[in-house]
């Protein structure tokens, strides 16, 4: 099994390119970062514990808490609530003060029409991103909610802002390049980023939200583009702002920027996976934690220093 054959499989089932969209795609790849990558055989990684129920539900999003020790916060996709849970680092979950641990703390004035990651800054907010947006790229509600950290045990929470979004480089809704999906969220430098999870292509692009002022649809700006060779499913950073681990269906790679905001031009780390369904990633220290299995919610330890270096 090769690198490629997640997309593959994924391509094939998207339907037929166009041939504006292939024109479209000829400029977007000219400008692609890539890195060679060795012909290496995918490892297959053992769960070290499972998220309890519910939070096994979808697992889309896990980060690790700025705030409290042995806290993780995760949620599911768009088949639950508004709801986040509070986990240790097995998986556990914290009980609400309410009604326990499968209740998770609810946040009544959001909607979870797609949420797809999680992130933590450096204000002690959390940031959800809903902005999954299928195949075809119809929605024009893309946004991100900001709430205070709340307490593991707190039974619900509220949001404190809601950020619409756009993308500079989609012209159409529904639109026929379809790289306008997202699942890869964090924040870094005073500012929340995006990667896009591409179904016309092989790679990702990074997108900066400069404001976060409610009220208004902003867009956002375009840094670069780099090939994963599979589809972003997940993302995470370090505290410091210079490490940027992402997650796809078939890979994971570690980036760390020798200058800021250039994640892509610095050393790299990569390894291919089998699993296929790996949807979350935190950075742990020196360790990334690995949400999985949909039904199942599989946890995954994986040491950065066993992914290969691909460039110094």
């Amino acid at each position: 099994m090769g690198v490629m054959i997640g997309f593959q499989r994924r391509r094939a089932l998207s339907g037929i390119l166009t041939v504006p969209l292939v024109f479209t795609l000829f400029g977007a790849e000219s400008a692609m970062k890539r890195v060679t990558l060795p012909d290496v055989k995918p490892v297959e990684f053992k769960p070290y514990a499972q998220l309890e129920i519910p939070a096994n539900r979808e697992p889309s999003g896990i980060v690790k808490s700025r705030l409290w020790p042995d806290v993780y916060w995760a949620h599911n996709d768009s088949g639950d609530g508004p709801r986040i849970f509070a986990m240790h680092r097995d998986g556990r979950m914290y009980p609400s003060e309410r009604d326990g641990a499968a209740h998770g703390v609810r946040i009544p004035d959001a909607v979870n029409v797609d949420w797809e990651d999680i992130a933590t800054d450096d204000q002690g907010r959390l940031i959800i991103g809903d902005f999954g947006n299928s195949e075809s790229n119809t929605r024009r509600d893309l946004c991100l909610y900001f709430i205070e950290e709340p307490h593991p045990s707190a039974g619900y929470t509220s949001v404190s802002k809601k950020v619409f979004f756009r993308y500079p480089d989609q012209t159409e809704v529904p639109s026929p390049v379809r790289n306008f999906d997202s699942e890869a969220l964090f924040y870094a430098h005073g500012h929340a980023y995006i990667l896009t999870k591409h179904r016309s292509d092989t790679g990702t692009t990074l997108y900066r939200l400069d404001s976060e002022e409610p009220g208004r649809v902003h867009v956002l700006t375009r840094l670069e583009s780099f090939d994963t060779r599979d589809q972003v499913t997940g993302a995470d950073v370090s505290a410091d702002g210079k490490r940027l681990a992402v997650l796809t269906y078939t890979g994971i790679w570690v980036f760390d920027a020798r200058e800021k905001e250039k994640w892509f031009d610095g050393a790299i780390r990569w390894l291919p996976t089998e699993d296929d369904e790996a949807e979350a990633i935190t950075i742990d220290g020196d360790r990334l934690i690995i949400a999985a299995d949909e039904g199942d919610g599989d946890l995954y330890d994986v040491p950065i220093a066993s992914l290969r270096v691909v460039r110094e």
